[in-house]
């Protein structure tokens, strides 16, 4: 009887220990997004999504839908470029590469994904901008943000296809099905699921970048619609930091605020949809 209350007790104590532990995660992230829609809420007026640049180019009269336009038209189109690389490396890591060399590749990618943007944001910076002569534009932003996306979404494919089951795979190739078929019949049904979600985090993790885009892609002011790939945008992002940073009256830092949370809505928004592909996998299997 002392033996099981024993036991009783120390299971209430680590429960509760756990649960000690686990508030500040919580609370933590909470409280910041309360105070962001406290301070960002109040700025969104029917001027906030216009593309009015002001007349000082940023503070209370701009719009900030150049830099939502400059911040997705970055990030689809670094994805654009990232995917099909992606799948092709991960199609040749499951069809032709030996142990060997999808060890040396997954560690290479594994050594690129830790690599920090802004060491990527430099080498766009020297390549594309000076040594190319493309200037601060949209395509080299855009090269330089597939870069970092690269190894995530191609490790995320990888384990896609490694998740079909190998009896199905046998099963095609038994039946004299071809390399393209089987990827295409069997492997393509099973991983687009893993594929949307993997796709939608690195839509999430672009919108999230800010240094690489500083130095390849983005102005502060001036540029609305983009109309070429080597023309400068603005972003979210470089918008934030410019008005938290260089902006002296109270108008334009809440607007920073109001942009901040439209940041996180979009962030969030892609993040909610890439939970919600990989319940509905979890679900079908």
């Amino acid at each position: 009887m002392l033996h099981a209350r024993g036991w009783r007790v120390a299971n209430r104590f680590t429960q509760a220990l756990l649960i000690a532990l686990a508030l500040p995660a919580i609370a933590v992230p909470l409280a910041c997004l309360l105070y962001l829609l406290m301070r960002g809420l109040p700025g969104f007026d029917s001027n906030l999504f216009s593309l009015n640049l002001g007349e000082s180019g940023f503070g209370s009269s701009q719009g900030i839908m150049a830099q939502v336009i400059g911040s997705l038209a970055l990030s689809i189109l670094s994805c654009l470029l990232a995917l099909p690389l992606a799948i092709g490396l991960s199609l040749y890591s499951r069809l032709y590469a030996g142990p060997r060399s999808n060890s040396v590749m997954q560690h290479v990618l594994t050594t690129f994904q830790s690599i920090p943007p802004l060491v990527y944001g430099l080498c766009g910076l020297v390549v594309f901008v000076h040594l190319l002569g493309w200037g601060i534009s949209l395509a080299a932003g855009a090269i330089v943000l597939a870069m970092i996306i690269l190894p995530v979404l191609t490790l995320n494919t990888i384990h896609a296809l490694e998740r079909v089951p190998s009896d199905y795979t046998d099963a095609a190739r038994a039946l004299g099905m071809s390399p393209s078929r089987v990827v295409w019949h069997v492997w393509r049904p099973r991983a687009w699921r893993s594929l949307l979600t993997g796709l939608f985090l690195a839509v999430a993790r672009t919108l999230s970048e800010t240094a690489p885009i500083l130095f390849t892609a983005t102005v502060f002011s001036g540029a609305s619609w983009p109309n070429s790939l080597f023309a400068p945008v603005t972003s979210l992002q470089t918008h934030i930091f410019y008005l938290a940073q260089e902006a002296v009256d109270e108008n334009a830092v809440a607007r920073a605020w109001s942009s901040a949370l439209v940041l996180v809505t979009l962030v969030a928004m892609f993040s909610l949809i890439a939970h919600l592909l990989n319940r509905r996998r979890s679900h079908h299997g």
